[in-house]
C-alpha cells in the first residue's frame, strides 16, 4: 500500500511484515463466538495472551528478517528480541515497538473491531519512546491503515489527513468519547455528564486513538492507569502529526518521551483529541470533578 510520497525502503518492507501478519492470522484459527479457548497464555505485559497473537508476532518478525532488516523489537508478546546484525549506520538496522493484535478479545468473539499497530525508529542501543519516529496502526478487519512520519504528516491509506476546525462550544455538541474507567465515581459522572455525550469502549486503544486522528471517534479517555506503552506509542505519533495530542494523567508530560521501550507492566492514563480545545476542556472537567486518575507502575 503506498503510503506517502516520501517513502522508504524501511517504510515498505515494515508494511510488507504488517500485511502478512494480518492476513495469517484472519486465516489462523478463525474465531468463532461459541469458541473452546485453550491457548490463553500470559504474555510479556503479564497479560492474557492467545495464539493468534504470538503467530501474528512469528510472522511479522519473520518477514522482517527475510527482507534484510535488522534490529531490536519490543512487543506485547515475546518482550524483547533481537534480529540480524544491527548497527547505527545501517539504514536498514531499527526499533520497532509492537502490538500485533490489538483486540485479541474480540477476535476471540469474532466482533471485527482490531488493529495491528507498531511504532519504529532507526536503531539504538537504548532507544526510548521519543526515538520512535515512525507509526502504523492497521485494521485487521477493512483495508484502513493509517501511518505517520514524523515531521511529514499523517495519512490514511496515502491521503494526508487535515484537522477538524476547532470549536470551544462542547456542551452543546454530540460527541462520542471512547471511555474506560475502574472507578465508580468518575464512571458515574461521565454517564450523566450532558445527554448528548455517547461512551464507547470497543476494546482496541490503538485503533481507537487512530480514529480520533481523523475526527471518527472525538476523544480518547482512560482512567485505569493500565494502557501500555506499546497500546498508544503509534496512534499517539499519528494524532500528534495531524495537531492532536495525548495528554498523560499519571506521569509528567515531558517525561513521557523518554519511556522506555522495555517496560512492558507500567500502565498509564491518558486523555487523546484531536481538537486542543476539547483536550483542554476535558482534562479542566476531570479536574474540576476531582476524578484522579489510577495509577500502575509494576
Amino acid at each position: 500500500m503506498w503510503l506517502y510520497e516520501s517513502i522508504t525502503e524501511v517504510d515498505l518492507k515494515i508494511n510488507k511484515a504488517l500485511h502478512k501478519a494480518k492476513r495469517s492470522i484472519m486465516k489462523y484459527n478463525a474465531p468463532r463466538s461459541n469458541q473452546q479457548v485453550d491457548n490463553v497464555m500470559i504474555n510479556a505485559a503479564g497479560q492474557h495472551a492467545i495464539a493468534a497473537d504470538l503467530h501474528s508476532e512469528e510472522i511479522f518478525l519473520k518477514t522482517l528478517i527475510g527482507e534484510g532488516i535488522s534490529g531490536t523489537m519490543y512487543s506485547e508478546e515475546s518482550g524483547v528480541k533481537h534480529f540480524g546484525d544491527p548497527s547505527v549506520d545501517d539504514p536498514l538496522s531499527i526499533v520497532c515497538l509492537l502490538d500485533p493484535l490489538d483486540g485479541s478479545a474480540n477476535y476471540l468473539k469474532g466482533i471485527p473491531f482490531g488493529c495491528i499497530s507498531i511504532a519504529y525508529g532507526a536503531y539504538l542501543p537504548d532507544p526510548v519512546l521519543k526515538d520512535l519516529t515512525t507509526a502504523s496502526v492497521m485494521s485487521l478487519y477493512t483495508d484502513e491503515e493509517y501511518f505517520a512520519d514524523r515531521g511529514y504528516g499523517s495519512y490514511k491509506n496515502g491521503r494526508l489527513l487535515q484537522p477538524a476546525k476547532s470549536s470551544q462550544d462542547y456542551k452543546d455538541q454530540m460527541m462520542q468519547l471512547s471511555y474506560y474507567a475502574y472507578d465508580s465515581k468518575s464512571s458515574s459522572y461521565y454517564l450523566d455528564f450532558h445527554d448528548n455525550y455517547s461512551l464507547r469502549s470497543l476494546g482496541s486503544a490503538a485503533w481507537e486513538l487512530a480514529l480520533v486522528a481523523e475526527n471518527r471517534n472525538d476523544a480518547f479517555v482512560d482512567l485505569r492507569g493500565v494502557l501500555k506503552t506499546h497500546d498508544f506509542a503509534g496512534a499517539r505519533l499519528i494524532l500528534e502529526e495531524i495537531g492532536g495530542s495525548l495528554r498523560f494523567l499519571n506521569i509528567d508530560q515531558e517525561e513521557s518521551n523518554y519511556l522506555p521501550l522495555d517496560n512492558f507492566r507500567a500502565g498509564y492514563s491518558v486523555v487523546g483529541a484531536l481538537d486542543p480545545h476539547l483536550l483542554d476542556y476535558l482534562l479542566e472537567e476531570l479536574d474540576h470533578h476531582d476524578i484522579a486518575p489510577s495509577v500502575s507502575h509494576k
